[in-house]
């Protein structure tokens, strides 16, 4: 341990029992032991080591400087720092923060709402009555808990989206999962500003062997699908992967010019599960491939992700917009076009 990882160490370990006591970030980044530790981190050869450290002080210090120093590691992984050393100390932070504050965490009911299950009106009533039964001079480390989980987001994300293991680890934590979703996007009695990115995240995609069917044409292609947002997003980017390759694919209706990034689009195909076909046809027109949902979340088929782009006379009405855009500069989604199937791989699929 070298004497500012010391320094730094014995002034952050230092009692939090008051609100006098908590950091605002602009006074945490000021102490000298945090200014050292920043400037010997930015060192050659100094950036992985400083976040190993960290990654041991981490638990052990109150939430208000664990995050404030975790935002200071982001910067570190934003300046090329080795993006999977400290996310897997900040997942298991963000688990235990967010189960901490989950009993205060519940969607509003409206007292004369009818149409509101008993058990979410009664979540509503116990989430009001915990909080208002907290002491008054208990409230501020509840809020304190709450703001260190917004700070903890901003590094969470630049180290989940520049490493697809990080993500995995991510949206493999069933336990971080439930609790994630309801407390991001169904929370009106402790709100979080910025928690709803990480749910947004947790729904990014990555398939590195998409298979796309065409029924009508017998034809189809495997493609790498990086950091998709849902599948309506896929369904734009395989949009414009089918119309660059519409002569070989044996496309007969015209395919749309689109960007990769607009904002709303139509589909130009019926876009299935790989389930509404058996044996060749097609058994089952409404097994739709959700467009709202993760990517991942569709059927597979010998191992491999499949949706089915089917062409139909009449055409089709869905369409979607606020989707296809990054919720990450690191994120960089893609579709990349990997090989056409081979008539014997349709025919196996639709079979």
């Amino acid at each position: 341990m070298t004497t500012c990882h010391a320094d730094l160490a014995d002034t952050l370990r230092s009692p939090v029992t008051k609100p006098d006591d908590l950091d605002p970030l602009e006074q945490f980044f000021q102490r000298p032991e945090v200014s050292a530790f920043y400037a010997h981190a930015q060192e050659p050869g100094q950036d992985n080591p400083s976040l190993v450290f960290c990654a041991e002080l981490l638990p052990a210090l109150h939430p208000n400087r664990a995050s404030a120093l975790a935002l200071m590691c982001g910067s570190l992984v934003e300046d090329d720092a080795d993006p999977a050393i400290l996310f897997p100390t900040l997942q298991t932070l963000l688990r235990v923060w967010l189960h901490t504050l989950r009993p205060y965490c519940a969607q509003e009911v409206e007292e004369d709402d009818e149409e509101v299950e008993e058990a979410d009106r009664q979540v509503w009533i116990d989430a009001q009555g915990k909080m208002a039964a907290l002491p008054q001079d208990k409230r501020w480390e509840i809020e304190a808990l709450q703001e260190a989980v917004d700070v903890l987001v901003l590094p969470m994300m630049t180290m989940l989206m520049r490493d697809q293991g990080n993500h995995q680890g991510f949206v493999s934590d069933q336990e971080l999962m439930a609790l994630l979703h309801p407390m991001a996007t169904n929370n009106d009695s402790l709100p979080f500003e910025q928690l709803h990115y990480l749910w947004m995240a947790a729904q990014v995609s990555y398939e590195h062997e998409l298979v796309v069917v065409l029924p009508t044409s017998k034809t189809g292609f495997v493609a790498d699908a990086h950091a998709i947002n849902n599948t309506f997003h896929a369904f734009t980017l395989l949009q414009i992967m089918i119309g660059e390759h519409a002569q070989a694919l044996g496309v007969k209706r015209e395919i749309a010019q689109r960007e990769p990034d607009m904002d709303g689009d139509t589909a130009d195909f019926q876009w299935l599960q790989i389930g509404a076909y058996a044996n060749g046809e097609l058994v089952n027109a409404m097994l739709w491939a959700w467009g709202e949902a993760a990517l991942r979340h569709n059927m597979s088929k010998h191992g491999k992700r499949v949706l089915i782009a089917l062409e139909t006379d009449e055409g089709t009405k869905r369409n979607w917009s606020g989707f296809n855009g990054i919720i990450h500069a690191a994120q960089q989604p893609a579709m990349t076009f990997r090989r056409y199937l081979t008539p014997e791989e349709v025919t196996s699929y639709l079979t």
